[in-house]
């Protein structure tokens, strides 16, 4: 898929979400980055060798927010090959890209992966 395709099933994920949580959703980055260069950082010897990231959100969750004030915002990044390596067809791909978007939108309010397992992200 190409990347500006792969970008739009983001943006639409985005809109489609509540008002009342797409008004919450304030200074957050996200980006698509086509894999996960941490890989090559942790080397292949490492225990993380075998899962592949399909998204991560870095910041501070709005759970943990009151009172601090920041400059940088959160950010949130989708890898594309990731995603593209674990779906076997254009419609896989669209709904892992919505599920793994979704998935760290909850990172930012402040869902552990218990939570968002048990939500289905």
């Amino acid at each position: 898929m190409e990347k500006d395709e792969f970008e739009k099933i983001i943006i639409k994920t985005i809109e489609s979400l509540p008002a009342k949580f797409k008004k919450k959703l304030k200074n957050v980055d996200i980006t698509v980055e086509e894999e996960d260069t941490r890989y090559y950082i942790k080397g292949k010897n490492s225990a993380d060798n075998n899962k592949l990231t399909l998204g991560l959100y870095q910041g501070l969750p709005l759970t943990k927010q009151a009172g601090n004030r920041r400059v940088m915002p959160d950010k949130i990044t989708i890898y594309k090959k990731s995603i593209e390596a674990v779906s076997h067809s254009r419609e896989a791909i669209e709904k892992n890209i919505k599920r793994v978007v979704l998935h760290e939108i909850g990172h930012y309010f402040g869902l552990d992966e218990k939570k968002l397992k048990n939500l289905g992200f």
